[in-house]
């Protein structure tokens, strides 16, 4: 029987457990104010599991840096060492997302990956401007080679990952550690990315994401924009510094309003010489890896992107 015309316009429809996130995302009680909004994201980030525990050990420390300390969540799968290692900034517009309210997204990459991952907190705007925010996450990746003995990994197969805003603070650490003449990462690993930062783009408007909306996406451009970010250095597409980046794997999701910048990067990046995959996920949303304790299609997902980055996390032959 052929489907009705309103079955064929409707939106396109969500993978598994994506609605039953949607409904839980949005079933919060509301908070006023960022310092209320950043507490109700760690008080209620358990919703999200239902029961899911990810196979790992995970503990708190922190960075000693000048004048505050730096937390970090690890993630370990066990294993013996040297095993591989994560490296993960967290999203959240800048602005909110902590290592407690994306704890669920980071341990379930720890365990699809088998790779310790180690979350930093970086500062977060706007009490910061970006340019301590992002000396926060290099911090974190500089700390990880160094702690790499001590956490039995392999100094040398560390990737830098991160989703949404993290991604973009990925992407520049990455690039910060080449221009540096440190080591860079063995890899990067992107999910939906905000790699364009320019509020009149069409699809920011059309996109059918259920909370990814346009309001949203020009607000944290703003606060990217008034914190010093393009100041900093252009938009990830707008790049033209991307030769020498590690290979990288960015995974996009298909009713995210973010979706085509992510296949610009990885174009720009491929043109540059950088070895690059690039994956939409169907069905998933902007911020989809959080849904990983309500959704099996999002933990195929994460099973799929670590598939991707396991000859980067194997063993090199010297």
């Amino acid at each position: 029987m052929a489907q009705s015309a309103a079955a064929m316009d409707g939106p396109p429809p969500l993978a598994e457990g994506i609605a039953r996130y949607v409904e839980l995302f949005r079933g919060a009680p509301p908070a006023s104010g960022l310092p209320a909004m950043r507490l109700s994201g760690d008080l209620l980030a358990d919703r999200f599991a239902e029961g899911y525990r990810p196979a790992v050990r995970s503990f708190d420390t922190a960075i000693a840096a000048p004048g505050r300390e730096i937390a970090l969540r690890i993630h370990d799968p066990a294993g013996d060492g040297p095993r591989p290692a994560i490296c993960y900034f967290h999203g959240g517009g800048f602005s909110l997302g902590s290592v407690a309210s994306f704890d669920i997204a980071t341990a379930a990459l720890a365990e699809a990956s088998g790779a310790v991952v180690a979350s930093v907190h970086y500062r977060r705007l706007p009490d910061a401007p970006y340019r301590e925010a992002q000396a926060d996450c290099d911090a974190g990746y500089g700390w990880l080679i160094r702690q790499a003995s001590t956490l039995a990994i392999d100094p040398a197969r560390i990737l830098v990952a991160g989703d949404s805003a993290g991604a973009l603070m990925a992407l520049a650490c990455a690039a910060n550690a080449r221009d540096a003449g440190a080591a860079i990462p063995a890899g990067l690993l992107l999910f939906y990315g905000t790699f364009a930062m320019d509020a009149a783009r069409p699809a920011y408007r059309t996109a059918p994401d259920p909370l990814l909306n346009r309001a949203r996406i020009e607000a944290y451009i703003r606060l990217f924009a008034g914190s010093g970010g393009l100041a900093e250095g252009p938009a990830p597409v707008d790049r033209t510094d991307l030769a020498g980046l590690p290979p990288t794997h960015i995974v996009a999701a298909a009713l995210d309003p973010l979706c085509a910048e992510a296949g610009e990067l990885a174009e720009r990046m491929r043109m540059a010489g950088v070895e690059v995959s690039h994956r939409i996920a169907p069905g998933m949303i902007h911020g989809f890896l959080r849904a990983a304790g309500v959704s099996a299609a999002v933990r195929d997902e994460l099973a799929r992107a670590a598939a991707t980055i396991r000859p980067l996390l194997s063993p090199r032959d010297d």
